[in-house]
């Protein structure tokens, strides 16, 4: 796993551009994640198609499928860059004013981060199919090689003295690179599919649009939720506080990213399963996700909240405190959100949008305004106040409303889910704090004091029989040396 690349990447960057160049580089980051919503949602609703089309070994709709989805978002990539590049002079002179960088440079950087939001855009329908084909194992592969070579790369160009125009040289030869390798690996997995964009149909385009228009709402509260809090502070306070947030939300979502990979093929797993009417077996697949999100997610988030002060003075250094508070909060705000993930999933496969997209509009709602009169009166406490009500809020209006729907019963999933995995983490985080506290630890400390947390945690999950015979024989078929675990290991 690669996810802690960033976190040593934020150091560096900052040292080789400093806290006001990182600023500048925190809005870039925010309006190349904006421009995701130009895609519609139409990234969900490929996915779906085509499981569904590849359970029944439809080529022929795979191959219709994918011509114009592949038309579309090229359309959508050009017309994210004419937008852009109309908009320059107000985004540049009312985001970026207070930036180091002059307003020349801006400019050249302006067209660079243009690049970059094509050539992203135009990855997302690949990624789609791989991901309906439910190779997450691949698509997750590529995920790291564009990690990994846009951070060697980063280091490369920033070493070089490259500055802000390395960041971006940096991520657009990444992501050209990882397009290309999307391209091939589907050739790979689907010979008989051969996209041709230029052969699209439009009857396809509407049934296409029909569904996504729907699912996107709930995209634009992810880029809202992640993204419009960095805007707000450029707007009100300054680049150098987007940079302050932009440290704490990059590192709460990476956490977040973390549990979140064990969601990946829950949709097209739902959509395969609802294509052959096996309802009981979608309320398993609900029921276990959520299981396997507890029991990664919240030993983790408590973890990381209780030891966010000593983590940001080891990371980014103790002039940057001011980022603890801020990321403890967001770690938790953001995995109660994902807690949404499951059923969300689920619902999409089975072509069900009305719940994702009114707490979604909720969401948005409650952001847009709340952030902004918080944002303005307090800064960054304001923001993140903001965001964190705005992500609850929508949570739990959404959970309640998957269960009434589907009169799956709320209890059973505190029960079953969540209960012993926040009771075995609370305990083990009591005993440990009690008896070691994280102040004046190095990262070698804290390593030892996670590892006998985590010991404790699974230690107290084992003895209150939270696996039961099914989890452990998932765990076998991915780690032989389970097998011993299951030996001896109480099941529920």
């Amino acid at each position: 796993m690669v996810w802690p690349i960033p976190f040593l990447l934020i150091p560096f960057i900052l040292k080789k551009v400093g806290v006001a160049g990182y600023g500048t580089w925190a809005v870039f980051l925010a309006v190349i994640s904006l421009t995701s919503l130009a895609e519609m949602g139409l990234t969900g609703t490929l996915t779906k198609q085509v499981a569904q089309y590849y359970a029944h070994k439809d080529f022929g709709a795979l191959r219709r499928l994918a011509d114009t989805g592949l038309m579309l978002y090229a359309v959508i990539a050009l017309l994210a860059v004419l937008a852009l590049e109309l908009g320059s002079r107000y985004g540049i002179s009312r985001l970026l004013g207070s930036s180091v960088v002059s307003a020349e440079e801006i400019k050249v950087l302006w067209h660079w981060l243009c690049a970059v939001v094509a050539v992203n855009i135009l990855i997302l329908p690949f990624y789609s199919f791989i991901t309906g084909l439910q190779r997450m194992d691949l698509s997750n592969v590529l995920g790291y090689f564009n990690t990994v070579c846009a951070a060697l790369l980063t280091v490369i160009f920033l070493s070089r003295e490259w500055g802000l125009r390395g960041l971006l040289c940096a991520n657009l030869a990444a992501v050209s690179l990882t397009l290309i390798l999307h391209l091939w690996m589907l050739r790979k997995l689907l010979p008989q599919v051969g996209v041709n964009p230029f052969r699209f149909d439009l009857r396809e385009v509407k049934h296409i649009l029909s569904f996504s228009v729907q699912l996107y709402l709930t995209q634009i509260a992810v880029a809202i939720h992640t993204q419009i809090d960095k805007l707000y502070l450029a707007f009100f306070t300054g680049v150098g506080a987007a940079g302050w947030y932009n440290i704490a939300g990059e590192a709460a979502w990476k956490v977040r990213t973390v549990p979140g990979l064990l969601l990946t093929p829950v949709m097209a797993a739902a959509s395969e399963l609802d294509a052959r009417g096996e309802e009981p077996k979608i309320r398993e697949l609900y029921y276990r996700s959520h299981k396997y999100l507890a029991c990664l997610g919240v030993p983790l988030v408590l973890f990381v909240a209780a030891a966010s002060k000593r983590v940001v003075d080891l990371w980014v250094g103790p002039r940057l405190s001011m980022v603890a508070i801020p990321l403890a909060v967001l770690v938790l705000a953001n995995f109660f959100n994902l807690t949404s993930g499951p059923g969300y999933l689920i619902l999409i496969g089975q072509g069900v949008l009305g719940p994702g997209v009114s707490s979604a509009l909720l969401g948005i709602g409650v952001n847009l305004t709340l952030s902004f009169l918080l944002t303005y009166l307090y800064g960054l406490t304001g923001a993140v106040v903001g965001t964190s009500v705005a992500l609850v809020v929508a949570t739990a209006y959404f959970l309640y409303q998957f269960h009434r729907l589907t009169k799956n019963p709320f209890g059973k999933l505190l029960r079953e889910a969540y209960l012993k995995p926040v009771v075995s983490s609370l305990v083990a985080l009591t005993i440990l704090l009690a008896f070691s506290p994280f102040d004046g630890m190095g990262w070698g400390g804290l390593s030892l004091q996670a590892m006998i947390f985590s010991a404790m945690y699974f230690l107290g999950l084992i003895s209150s029989r939270f696996f039961d015979q099914f989890d452990l024989a998932k765990a076998e078929s991915l780690v032989p040396i389970a097998r011993i675990a299951r030996r001896i290991i109480r099941v529920a």
